[in-house]
């Protein structure tokens, strides 16, 4: 007897191939058979007429890493049909933890103990987690910027020897304790310090171990091209051959629009060079991070909490802040940021910043730093500064990837950026039904079998037999994504279902609590 039997649907295989009628049937966890009229027994029929069944969708560009403990169902994964994600990228990973980090500062989870200890390293961090059942399959990678803290905090400087022997070692620990590879976040402190030397020396590590890189690149604006050319300059000099540029675009002034055609070339040039360069892409022409990220410099970020609540209160800082907006964004005109979550300001979540600007009396930078002010110098917002036309440029690319560059919430309740439940069927209604960017199988193929090869997990990403039975089920002219900028909680429509593992996890985009997935070793 077969767990369950999907019955006459449309495969669409991840191959890319042309979709064809089957039936699938699935036992133990696996894909044990493709082919028509199959017959016998099944505890689960699903009646697939007029549906598409395709591999589960692979997130290339996830940050639910947050979420292994303190949530592992990964609700908001399951139910956009995500059954596999990449996690601890942008440089951040939960393991190790920073060397100022402050032990009573750290929550005690019932049953798995304090975080502080088992943070502590990465082999420590495995051995918590790998047990952990998940809603969805997590793949770590190891954070630059986390063993940078570790080794030295967040000095704006260039690692001592002794610094970089022990930010080596974090390394060698990850790739030995199932890490995937390193990922960089170049964009923020204290990534953004390490010079390319420092990154060529921890890659080569990262090459012994045949692991691969992933990099917020340096710049996503102006200075995206030379941001690219670090990259893939990167990747010849230390030896990894596989890297990935994460969440690609231009972005920050118009001027920028149009670059990653050229961006998209070079990735290409360097692939006939013998690399093999991919990128990830979420549907989205505003991305989302922190505030402080954005408008203030590196330099600035630097500092101490204390410097920086000191300097929203100085003239001449605030007044050098201006300049510096101006001189990388082009004005001080921020209409084009929405608040997200900003901790202990509800009433300034989920508004426009010229619309706090007006309310306050003020100019936008002078709303930015009250805002600041008032959540002790936090707070995340949507940035929109993407071109559309820039997206579906990247989203067509044969080596682009879909991911959602987004968690799973720990905290149900929090305003968040709508790929946060909406990137992979949006993908597919928006991009590929509505505006025919690229075709369905096509697609598939990039939310599937195109990931699973890039960070090698050789029995997902296909509808064949013998496969990890990690499979979607749903109506391909209706699937569409509903969560919007200002209410992201909204489930996706047109998923039928999601099976993780050989069992349901989710009907009708409604995750059902089922954790058949686990943390995925390298």
């Amino acid at each position: 007897m077969f767990d369950i039997l999907i019955k006459n649907g449309r495969v669409i295989d991840g191959t890319g191939s042309p979709s064809y009628l089957s039936d699938v049937a699935i036992k133990d966890g696996k894909i044990v058979k493709v082919a028509r009229g199959i017959k016998g027994d099944a505890q689960k029929v699903i009646d697939a007429v007029g549906l598409t069944v395709t591999p589960g969708f692979i997130d290339s560009h996830s940050h639910s890493d947050a979420a292994i403990i303190k949530a592992p169902g990964q609700r908001e994964k399951v139910e956009q049909g995500i059954t596999t994600a990449i996690t601890c990228q942008c440089g951040n990973s939960p393991a190790p933890i920073s060397r100022d980090a402050v032990r009573d500062e750290y929550d005690v989870i019932e049953g798995v103990g304090s975080l502080y200890d088992i943070q502590k390293d990465f082999p420590t961090y495995v051995d918590a987690v790998k047990n952990i059942p998940q809603g969805a399959n997590q793949a770590l990678l190891i954070g630059h910027n986390s063993i940078r803290r570790a080794a030295m905090g967040n000095d704006f400087r260039a690692p001592t020897a002794q610094e970089m022997e022990a930010m080596k070692n974090h390394i060698r620990k990850a790739m030995e304790n199932g890490a995937l590879g390193i990922s960089f976040g170049l964009g923020y402190n204290p990534g953004g310090c390490a010079s390319f030397d420092e990154l060529v020396e921890l890659c080569s590590v990262v090459a012994e171990y045949d692991g691969l890189a992933a990099s917020h690149i340096r710049d996503e604006g102006d200075r995206v091209v030379a941001s690219v050319a670090e990259f893939i300059n990167m990747l010849k000099k230390s030896g990894i051959k596989t890297g990935i540029i994460s969440h690609h675009k231009a972005s920050n002034r118009s001027e920028n629009w149009g670059k990653v055609h050229h961006t998209l070339k070079m990735i290409d040039d360097a692939c006939k060079d013998g690399l093999d360069i991919y990128c990830d892409v979420y549907p989205y022409s505003a991305f989302n991070t922190d505030l402080a990220a954005v408008f203030t410099p590196m330099e600035f970020r630097a500092r101490t909490h204390e410097e920086h609540m000191a300097a929203l209160d100085n003239a001449e800082e605030i007044e050098n802040l201006r300049k510096w907006i101006i001189n990388r964004y082009g004005s001080d005109d921020l209409s084009w940021v929405l608040t997200a979550r900003v901790p202990g300001v509800p009433e300034f979540s989920g508004r426009y910043i010229s619309d706090i600007a007006q309310e306050l009396g003020t100019d936008h930078l002078g709303a930015l730093v009250e805002l600041w002010k008032r959540s002790d110098f936090s707070g995340y917002a949507c940035f929109f500064a993407t071109s559309e036309d820039d997206i579906e440029t990247v989203l067509k690319h044969p080596r682009a990837m879909i991911c959602t560059d987004s968690g799973s919430l720990i905290n149900p309740n929090t305003v968040h950026h709508p790929r946060l439940r909406g990137s992979f069927p949006r993908v597919l209604g928006r991009y590929v039904r509505e505006k025919g960017v690229t075709t369905l199988p096509e697609m598939i193929r990039k939310m599937t079998s195109l990931p699973a090869r890039v960070y090698g997990f050789k029995t997902k990403g296909l509808v064949w037999e013998g496969m990890d039975a990690d499979l979607c089920v749903f109506d391909a002219e209706n699937i569409i994504d509903r969560a919007e900028y200002t209410s992201c909680f909204e489930r996706a429509e047109g998923l039928n279902y999601v099976i993780v593992g050989g069992k349901i996890a989710a009907e009708d985009a409604v995750y059902n609590g089922e954790r058949n997935a686990k943390v995925l070793l390298r």
